[in-house]
């Protein structure tokens, strides 16, 4: 099923970029060009990573009978932090 990114507060690249902001904004000097290549080269190597946690929140957001009406802020920066960022965290270190 193909998502209209038009019904979203954020369009996938406007999700991914943000998902990675947050994943660096604690990285300065050379860490953060290191986190920044580790990045780069793990979207290379798996381009779909965070892609499915945007189709999950997007799910997340279309069914407030489900997740109820916080469903809404499925894309504000702190579930953003607690989910993609948190698992990015996880899988580059």
């Amino acid at each position: 099923m193909a998502l209209n990114e038009e019904d979203y507060p954020m369009t996938y690249k406007e999700y991914e970029k943000r998902v990675v902001e947050l994943f660096l904004e604690n990285y300065e000097g050379e860490a953060l060009e290191l986190m920044r290549q580790r990045v780069e080269e793990e979207l290379k190597e798996n381009p779909n990573y965070i892609q499915g946690f945007y189709g999950h929140d997007c799910f997340t957001y279309d069914h407030p009978e489900i997740y109820g009406e916080n469903c809404k802020k499925t894309f504000d920066d702190y579930h953003l932090r607690q989910t993609p960022v948190a698992n990015l965290r996880l899988l580059i270190g």
